[in-house]
């Protein structure tokens, strides 16, 4: 009989964080017993980007993920493969979030060239795993259950996910009840969220019995974001998501199934943020247009803007000339980073270890967009952490920067860790394809 693997992807989860798992819990038990090795990520060390190269063991420049937005602006091809449901004109000049796995530029590891699993898959949570929009579909995985949240008229968010059976969610409403959306990100974002995927997840494994299955369990970035990854609350967020994932454990382990444990990334204490599309404004290169909506970046007439993603950021040129300039107004410490890639900037930037990127480009409150204050995750031009975060007196997000105390993106070596594989060496994330086929075989 074939091996049966599980695999449990806890982006934020640090060697030292580990010391902070119960002893006595399903997850302490098994780590007991198991190597742990570290991990170094690929670059960018961002979601959409890892979780690309962790499921078809190829790195960005390959696979097309450069980060968790892409600038769809870039290409018509790219432009037509967009979730147009919601925000299709914004979508279509920079979209973080896309859900189609039309994106992903390379085959999964479980898949061949035609898009035929070698091993019954589920993906789990896991971004850039619907079929696609347009065109012809290109399934992910043998089952996929991800979340699907739309926007109506109003603005507010329909809870809702996607799946593959597609009668595989309304079957887990009755069981589990709804997916709680606000509990998955925002300012609510917490523990309900994971605590109903790793259920789900272990219906899935006991029901449809699949050889691998990856389920991506989100709980550690929220508060280590928040507070720090030192903080007392990443200590209980460590405990809180291992109470979380016993379902799914037990369930794996009474099936005789494999587990592998593994983090996308570590975070990184932060105490400042660093703005370039406001510190590129200011400097004429980057220009703005009124719409209905407040003063947005002017795509075709700017000189130079920032598409940003926690400390990355990816930045569009008119002039390849204007690079070196542009890299001394934002901030001449931030790293230069080549990735070798169609959507990738043309200048890419990390920042300093203490410090993370905000997209915002206005420096008066009256000027900000009506979305700023918004949890909106596709008509920013860069992931914005602040929507953890709510001000009682403005009804609003927060737009304090000093609030945030942790972030990621660099790719330190040993970053991040691995456990339950037969492996001494430091992995890179593109070499954990190999290790999980082994472990199947």
């Amino acid at each position: 009989m074939p091996s049966r693997l599980c695999v449990l992807d806890v982006p934020g989860l640090s060697r030292s964080l580990l010391n902070a798992v119960p002893a006595n819990s399903s997850l302490g038990k098994w780590l007991a017993h198991q190597r742990i090795v570290p991990l170094t990520p690929t670059w960018p060390a961002v979601t959409c980007s890892v979780q690309a190269t962790l499921t078809t063991g190829t790195p960005p420049s390959k696979h097309g993920i450069i980060a968790n937005g892409l600038p769809t602006f870039r290409s018509t091809d790219d432009q037509a493969l967009v979730d147009a449901s919601n925000f299709a004109t914004y979508r279509k000049q920079i979209s973080f979030w896309e859900q189609s796995n039309q994106f992903v530029q390379s085959p999964r590891f479980w898949q061949d060239a035609g898009g035929k699993s070698r091993f019954k898959t589920a993906l789990l949570f896991f971004q850039n795993s619907m079929p696609g929009f347009s065109g012809t579909p290109k399934p992910a995985a043998d089952i996929v259950l991800t979340p699907k949240p739309d926007h109506g008229p109003d603005g507010k968010l329909t809870s809702l996910c996607w799946s593959e059976p597609r009668d595989l969610v309304p079957k887990l409403f009755a069981a589990l009840g709804p997916f709680p959306l606000m509990n998955y990100w925002g300012p609510m974002a917490g523990i309900a969220a994971t605590q109903w995927i790793a259920k789900a997840a272990a219906i899935v494994w006991q029901e449809h019995r699949p050889q691998l299955q990856l389920t991506y369990l989100p709980h550690l970035d929220y508060d280590l974001q928040r507070f720090g990854p030192d903080s007392s609350q990443a200590t209980k967020a460590v405990a809180d998501l291992t109470a979380a994932a016993e379902p799914l454990i037990d369930a794996v382990l009474a099936d005789g199934g494999k587990i592998v444990l593994l983090s996308e990334y570590s975070i990184s204490p932060v105490s400042r943020s660093i703005q370039p599309n406001r510190l590129l404004a200011e400097t004429g290169l980057l220009v703005t247009r009124p719409t209905p909506d407040g003063d947005l970046i002017d795509y075709e007439n700017s000189r130079a803007f920032a598409m940003v993603d926690h400390q990355i950021a990816h930045i569009f040129l008119q002039e390849p000339n204007d690079a070196s300039a542009v890299h001394a107004v934002i901030d001449p410490n931030c790293r230069v980073i080549h990735l070798e890639n169609r959507r990738a900037g043309d200048l890419i930037l990390e920042s300093p270890a203490d410090a993370w990127f905000d997209y915002r480009w206005w420096e008066e409150p009256a000027k900000a967009p009506a979305f700023a204050k918004t949890i909106d995750i596709h008509r920013k031009p860069g992931y914005d952490p602040l929507e953890l975060f709510w001000d009682p007196p403005t009804k609003g997000i927060s737009q304090n920067a000093s609030l945030i105390h942790g972030s990621h993106g660099a790719a330190t070596a040993g970053q991040a860790i691995l456990a339950g594989a037969p492996t001494k060496a430091i992995l890179n994330a593109a070499d954990v394809a190999q290790v999980l086929i082994s472990l199947l075989a």
